[in-house]
């Protein structure tokens, strides 16, 4: 997808809106702060969009809610614009440039930078300890020996440090 194409898709806060409830919300709607499956939609005039109300514990969230993007007051759209140009970027993407591409000021583009990032990362309490033996190939841990006064010690990687 190219970014024309990019920005027909995401026209507009709604559609982004229902993009984030469902890749985040694939298995149903849930409250983030109970995991309660049962919720329900709050209408009325001076209600935003998609705020919902937990039926259990009562308690208002939305899609971003408990997320990186919580309590933001960036667009939703600015988000995946930015997500778009670190995800499409081959080499990685300064936080100079993503604001000038976002629109945005460079402390900010620093900020969602690494709050994209974060979203990205797969998790690492899913990925259980290793155990047993392991076996590694070259590596060398510890680094050079500290200085001793009169102690001369072997150059290179010929050190007895495990």
């Amino acid at each position: 997808m190219n970014i024309d194409q990019f920005r027909k898709k995401f026209a507009d806060e709604s559609v982004c809106r229902q993009f984030f409830e469902s890749v985040l919300w694939r298995h149903g709607r849930y409250c983030p702060n109970c995991y309660c499956s049962k919720s329900y939609a709050l209408s009325g005039k001076s209600v935003r969009n998609g705020l919902y109300e937990c039926a259990q514990c009562k308690r208002q969230f939305t899609v971003t809610t408990k997320t990186p993007m919580h309590n933001t007051k960036l667009p939703l759209w600015k988000w995946l614009l930015a997500m778009y140009y670190i995800a499409h970027s081959s080499k990685g993407v300064s936080s100079v440039f993503l604001g000038k591409w976002v629109g945005i000021s460079q402390k900010s583009a620093w900020k969602i930078g690494h709050a994209v990032r974060k979203m990205m990362d797969p998790g690492t309490e899913l990925v259980p300890a290793l155990q047993g033996i392991v076996e590694l190939d070259e590596k060398y841990i510890g680094g050079k020996p500290r200085y001793e006064h009169g102690v001369k010690h072997k150059r290179g990687r010929g050190t007895q440090k495990q």
